[in-house]
C-alpha cells in the first residue's frame, strides 16, 4: 500500500507541474481521492483475484499433490509389492536353504555318529592289534632268542664237525700209516730206504712228530745195513761148518755198532708212536662227539 502511494504521489506531480499550486493542490487532491478509491477498489479486486487464485492454486496444488500422492502411492505400492515379493521368494529361498542345511546338519550328525562308532569300533580294533603286535613282539623276541641258540648251537655243530671232519682225515690217515707199516720193509739197504722215505710221508699226514723218529730211522740206515753185510755166511749145515760158524755169530752180534741198535729202537718207537698217536685221534673224536 505505501508503495503504491508513493507512485501515485510522482505520477502527479509529473501531470501537475505546470499548473498552479492551489488548484494543482486540489486537482491533486480530488485526484488522489478518486484514484485512491480506485486503487482500492482494485486492491480489494485484486484480493478477491488473488484469492480466487490462491484458492485455485492451493486447488490445483492439492489435486496435483492428490495425483502425485497417488502415483507415489501407486510406486510406492508397486515397489513395497515388489519387495514383498521378492523377500518372500527370499524367505522361500531362505528356507529351502534353511531345510537343506537342516538335512544337511542331521546328514553330518549321522555321519558323526557314524564315524564315531567306526571310530570306536576302529579304536577296539586298534587295542586288539595292538595287543596282537605285543604278543607277536613278545613271540618273535622268543624265537630270535631261540634262533640265537639255535645259531649258535648250529655253529657249535658245524665247529665240531669240522673237528669231527680234522679228526676222521686224521684217523683215515692213520688207518693207512698202520696198514703200510702192517707190510714189512724190503730187507734191502734201497728197498728200506723206499720204504721208510714213504712212511716219512704217509706219517706227516698223521702226526708231524713222528718225521722226527722216522728221520731217526733214515739216518741209522746205512750203518745198519752196513752191519747187515757183515753177517757171517753160512755155506754148509754140517756140524764142522756150524761149528766154525758159531763163533763168528756171536762175534758179529757182540760187536754191533751203537748205530744198529739205534735204528732197531727207533723203528720200535715209531710202532709205539703210531699207536700212540691213533688213541690220541680217537680220543679227541670222543671229545668232539661228546661236546
Amino acid at each position: 500500500m505505501g508503495e503504491s502511494r508513493h507512485l501515485l504521489s510522482a505520477f502527479s506531480h509529473q501531470l501537475f507541474r505546470n499548473v498552479p499550486r492551489d488548484e494543482a493542490g486540489k486537482c491533486f487532491s480530488w485526484v488522489f481521492k478518486n484514484c485512491y478509491k480506485q486503487g482500492l477498489r482494485v486492491v480489494i479486486g485484486m484480493k478477491a483475484i488473488l484469492v480466487a487464485a490462491v484458492v485455485v492454486s492451493l486447488f490445483l496444488g492439492a489435486a496435483a499433490a492428490a495425483v502425485a500422492y497417488s502415483f507415489v502411492l501407486g510406486e510406492t505400492e508397486a515397489r513395497y509389492q515388489k519387495l514383498l515379493d521378492d523377500l518372500k521368494s527370499q524367505n522361500l529361498d531362505l528356507s529351502n536353504r534353511l531345510t537343506e542345511a537342516e538335512n544337511t546338519v542331521n546328514k553330518l550328525r549321522s555321519d558323526i555318529t557314524s564315524l564315531q562308532t567306526s571310530l570306536q569300533t576302529a579304536d577296539q580294533r586298534a587295542q586288539q592289534l595292538s595287543e596282537k603286535v605285543r604278543l607277536l613282539e613278545n613271540r618273535l623276541n622268543q624265537l630270535s632268542s631261540e634262533l640265537e641258540a639255535a645259531n649258535t648251537e648250529v655253529k657249535s655243530l658245524r665247529t665240531n664237525m669240522e673237528s669231527v671232519k680234522d679228526v676222521l682225515s686224521l684217523l683215515e690217515n692213520d688207518r693207512v700209516l698202520i696198514s703200510w707199516l702192517r707190510s714189512e720193509p724190503p730187507g734191502t739197504r734201497e728197498g728200506d730206504r723206499e720204504y721208510w722215505n714213504e712212511t716219512r710221508a704217509l706219517a706227516v699226514k698223521s702226526d708231524p712228530n713222528l718225521v722226527l723218529t722216522i728221520d731217526k730211522i733214515l739216518d741209522n740206515l746205512d750203518l745198519y745195513y752196513d752191519w747187515v753185510e757183515q753177517f757171517p755166511q753160512l755155506t754148509d749145515v754140517t756140524r764142522d761148518e756150524l761149528i766154525r760158524w758159531c763163533p763168528l755169530y756171536i762175534d758179529w752180534l757182540l760187536n754191533a755198532p751203537p748205530g744198529v741198535d739205534e735204528y732197531n729202537n727207533a723203528v720200535n718207537q715209531l710202532r709205539e708212536e703210531v699207536l700212540l698217536t691213533v688213541i690220541a685221534h680217537i680220543d679227541s673224536l670222543s671229545r668232539v662227539l661228546e661236546s
